[in-house]
């Protein structure tokens, strides 16, 4: 294998990004306008299932909510409400047993239509994120992108 100076620096990251990502006690809800290029490469080596989410041509809950089911392969049960989804988010008979990854990327259509639902879906992550830090299972996730900027959540810092 030849390694060039781009490839040991993707490497380089990817090491650095999969080490973030199994402290399990610093997971939670982050922000990047730009999200590592290496992040789903990192999640595999950190041994946590990935998911993207990308909802970019999301503008209502229902929508939104319906994504995430699909996405996250949510069980049957799940019925598109905010408390089925802190359900399934809490929820370990799904829930990969070594963590998971979710990006969300193309959110701000939503955020802007629905304001209250989109404050009310980063509390239910940020609720899920800390329940899981207390069972000592890795769960991220970062919302990236431009708008990514604007949220009141803490940048994810490699």
């Amino acid at each position: 294998m030849i390694t060039t100076l781009a490839s040991a620096g993707s490497e380089i990251e990817s090491e650095a990004l999969a080490s973030r990502l199994r402290e399990r006690r610093k997971s939670g809800v982050f922000r990047a306008v730009v999200a590592p290029p290496a992040l789903e490469a990192a999640a595999r080596d950190a041994a946590l299932v990935f998911f993207a989410v990308d909802a970019s041509a999301i503008r209502t809950k229902s929508q939104f909510l319906g994504l995430l089911g699909r996405t996250l392969s949510f069980p049957s049960w799940f019925g598109r409400n905010w408390d089925a989804l802190e359900d399934c988010l809490t929820d370990s008979s799904w829930m990969p047993e070594s963590g998971l990854v979710v990006r969300v990327e193309g959110f701000d259509g939503y955020a802007r239509t629905d304001t209250d639902g989109f404050a009310i879906l980063l509390d239910i992550f940020k609720t899920s994120a800390e329940y899981w830090r207390g069972e000592g299972r890795p769960f991220w996730v970062l919302f990236t992108g431009t708008p990514a900027a604007d949220l009141e959540l803490p940048v994810l810092i490699i």
